[in-house]
């Protein structure tokens, strides 16, 4: 029973483009959520499904319709097996969907309106676009990102965001930096929340990308 359960949670999860679901049986306590929240529904039985969605994610009606379909299949597995569900959960992970996951954050971030494109940088590398920066995207990247290293330090952080009348930069994480193209004025305020609340999502991904240590971490013996 454990199977149809996994596939269908899996099925769910790349459809939501969510962080984590799972079957919770009865007496379980409730998770701490990430900043998207938690989602639950009931299956039954006091079980419950939960539902982890990141900071930005589908349209409220689209999460609903899938959730409602989840949970109908869920019960009739529990009716056609005359048993109570298992505990069963499926999260996103590994470097392929963690990436996908990255792209897909970035370009809900270039589909805003008045967006010509959104990159995002790190270590002065694009790592993701929502489309191919052409020649004079690519040419203020260097200079945009200096400003926005004066601007934090200025500010006496390690982040900032700078808002030109025709784009907008925000780092966060280890020299990371979402930049966002617009073809005109653009709602600052409104673009500075979505942008914060993309890269807090970002920054718990992006150090799933980053390769294992070759070796385990040694603690040294304190001197005697």
């Amino acid at each position: 029973m454990i199977e149809p359960i996994q596939a269908l949670l899996h099925d769910l999860l790349e459809q939501l483009g969510a962080r984590r679901i799972a079957v919770v049986p009865t007496g379980t306590p409730s998770p701490v959520s990430g900043p998207g929240g938690v989602r639950t529904l009931p299956l039954g039985a006091g079980a419950r499904l939960e539902v982890e969605l990141g900071a930005i994610g589908r349209a409220d009606d689209e999460v609903d319709r899938a959730l409602v379909l989840a949970v109908r299949a869920l019960r009739q597995l529990a009716r056609e097996h005359r048993v109570a569900l298992p505990a069963v959960q499926v999260s996103s992970g590994g470097t392929v969907r963690v990436l996908d996951r990255i792209s897909a954050f970035v370009h809900a971030l270039g589909d805003l309106h008045g967006a010509h494109n959104a990159l995002l940088l790190v270590n002065d590398e694009v790592l993701v676009a929502r489309r191919e920066p052409d020649l004079l995207e690519k040419s203020r990247l260097e200079l945009l990102t200096r400003r926005l290293a004066a601007e934090a330090k200025h500010r006496h952080s390690s982040h900032a965001d700078l808002a030109d009348p025709d784009a907008f930069t925000l780092s966060f994480w280890h020299r990371a930096v979402l930049v966002l193209y617009f073809v005109g004025p653009y709602p600052v305020d409104f673009v500075r929340h979505r942008a914060k609340a993309v890269a807090r999502e970002l920054a718990e991904l992006l150090p799933d990308l980053e390769p294992e240590p070759e070796s385990p971490a040694v603690a040294l013996r304190p001197p005697e």
